[in-house]
């Protein structure tokens, strides 16, 4: 069946009050639509080792996609971290594995290798992390990043290991989530470019004896009719345009040379792809993640997403607005989708 994901900032910036958190959290643990929710990870941020834990104590649903930089903390303490963290969710977490992403916040958390570098020393990372979930002996290990003696683990994740999930379009980062992921998370792209990198990735998977499972990001602008659509999606549009020049809203900067803003940008050529795929908010926004969109009505996004689905996807992390964030009008559309696209 066709998973649906989505994100969240629980504790939004500047916030002092956890009251409009746990408001969020509950709407999104009564959703009988949404199976897992993306707790993003920044140097700025708070953290979402500290929201992750309180969101999952707050509900009885809501399973968290925990977001986790390697480096940030050292590997065995991760998966002792995440094992503990699993147990009290009673196996309702994965973890987002972020390798990329802008070179100035890494520098903030005192991380300053080069990104093929970090790819490298991910590698190690998760291959301790997942040794340390499984052996049932201590071990040691001596590597290029990292050296642990004696290894052992007394808590373990509920199902044997904690789901990883990842993303990234250079080569560094298709042959670590080959190696890695068992969910690989796309920017939303038209239909040709995501068969593209599909196929890219499963090959790769498939040399290291894996199968790869994946995930599309897209906004979604829905309406009655197309033009209730495109109004919707137009008056977001100049929402952004007219906060140019300040922090409102989250953008790729213009110092982020990484593969998949270039790819996204490239898009940005065209403003419309394919039947509904539009790049609007991705040009103004610079590239930034989960900018792509589909605009239309019900029977027009729905047809797009089963296009997707015969190319693989397994799963779509969706959101709405000027922010990228759930709304619970687009509730009955995904139950709707759920059906339709099993």
């Amino acid at each position: 069946m066709v998973e649906f994901l989505t994100g969240l900032q629980p504790l939004e910036t500047g916030e002092t009050d956890p009251d409009l958190m746990i408001s969020r959290i509950q709407e999104l643990d009564r959703s009988q639509v949404i199976d897992r929710v993306l707790l993003g990870y920044s140097a700025t941020w708070p953290h979402n080792h500290a929201t992750a834990p309180f969101a999952l104590a707050m509900s009885e649903r809501f399973s968290p996609i925990v977001a986790h930089r390697p480096g940030v903390m050292a590997p065995v303490a991760a998966a002792r971290y995440f094992a503990t963290l699993d147990v009290l969710a009673r196996g309702r977490l994965a973890i987002n594995v972020v390798v990329g992403g802008s070179d100035k916040d890494l520098r903030r958390e005192s991380d300053d290798l080069p990104k093929a570098d970090r790819y490298r020393r991910a590698v190690e990372y998760l291959d301790i992390i997942r040794r340390a979930w499984t052996e049932t002996e201590p071990f040691d290990h001596h590597g290029e990043y990292y050296t642990a003696e004696a290894v052992k683990l007394r808590t373990k994740p509920v199902r044997g290991q904690v789901p990883i999930f990842m993303g990234g379009e250079s080569a560094d980062a298709v042959d670590f989530g080959a190696r890695h992921a068992d969910l690989y998370m796309l920017w939303g792209e038209p239909l040709a470019g995501t068969k593209e990198r599909i196929d890219r990735v499963t090959a790769a998977a498939e040399r290291h004896g894996r199968a790869m499972r994946f995930s599309l990001s897209l906004r979604l602008f829905i309406g009655d009719t197309d033009d209730d659509a495109w109004a919707r999606a137009r008056a977001v549009e100049r929402q952004i345009a007219e906060a140019a020049g300040t922090p409102a809203f989250l953008r790729s900067s213009s110092t982020d040379t990484s593969v998949g803003r270039q790819r996204a940008l490239a898009l940005t050529d065209h403003e419309l792809h394919d039947d509904c795929f539009w790049t609007g908010l991705t040009k103004l926004l610079g590239g930034f993640a989960n900018s792509q969109a589909l605009v239309g009505t019900e029977e027009r996004v729905l047809d797009t997403l089963g296009r997707y689905r015969e190319l693989g996807v397994d799963a779509f992390l969706v959101t709405t607005g000027a922010e990228a964030t759930w709304d619970p009008s687009l509730e009955s559309f995904l139950a709707r989708a759920k059906k339709e696209l099993a």
